[in-house]
């Protein structure tokens, strides 16, 4: 009886230590995106999240809306979905205390893909990061990585921070006719008015996917953090 006493202690104990520890989080995957509704199709993502300790990934079917996960109370979590993992990821994220549902969006798509890689190495700077405070001054794509990170490492980021990365324009002039679609909805289209023709965009720092209005290609363009860019085309991918 003592042995069964001490069992039962023992696992309200573990129970209770993990309830301190876990927050609950439910997502709502984005209803429908770009390319779901250029293809009329719905898509498959890859989930890859920052839950306060570690980095994870999992596989979300095609029509799969809800996810459940547990991350660890008191810390940042980061969460990226890839679809198809050819387009340009959504993002969300959960602060302490909050407890309104995460709502994925692309405006800080490319801070948080970058704070997930840095928080493989340095988890608890990532995790006491206040995420909320920074995107009220500032827009994900327009902060510069570099002049964020370092000030992060410091301990001297602060609002009155300067780290606004640069706009810089892209010219582009070896796309075929047509109008080309941003993956994002916050990013205009190009239209290009005949094959070659000069193409002219203002980006930050970051990877931008077009979609040829006829489905067959896309145009990604890599912008890096002095101004230089690449762009590629490719064959749009079918995953259905």
């Amino acid at each position: 009886m003592r042995k069964l006493i001490y069992a039962f202690v023992l696992l309200l104990t573990l129970s209770s230590c993990s309830f301190l520890i876990d927050d609950e989080i439910i997502l709502s995957l984005p209803y429908s995106i770009p390319v779901e509704e250029m293809c009329n199709e719905s898509i498959y993502y890859t989930l890859v999240y920052f839950d306060g300790s570690g980095v994870r990934a999992m596989h979300i079917p095609r029509h799969v809306r809800k996810v459940n996960l547990s991350v660890r109370k008191g810390y940042l979590s980061l969460f990226l979905l890839y679809p198809a993992e050819d387009f340009t990821p959504l993002s969300a994220y959960h602060e302490p205390g909050d407890e309104s549902t995460p709502v994925f969006s692309y405006h800080a798509s490319s801070l948080i893909e970058f704070l997930i890689d840095v928080s493989k190495e340095r988890p608890l700077l990532v995790g006491n990061l206040s995420l909320s405070t920074i995107l009220s001054r500032y827009e994900g794509d327009e902060i510069s990585k570099r002049k964020f990170l370092s000030l992060l490492e410091k301990g001297t980021l602060t609002l009155s921070s300067d780290i606004k990365g640069n706009l810089f324009p892209i010219i582009i002039e070896s796309l075929p006719f047509g109008r080309w679609i941003s993956d994002r909805d916050d990013i205009k289209d190009i239209v290009v008015s005949e094959s070659g023709a000069e193409v002219k965009l203002f980006l930050y720092e970051g990877v931008y996917v077009f979609i040829h209005e006829d489905m067959q290609q896309l145009y990604r363009i890599i912008v890096s953090e002095d101004g230089t860019n690449l762009g590629k085309l490719q064959q749009f991918p079918i995953w259905y």
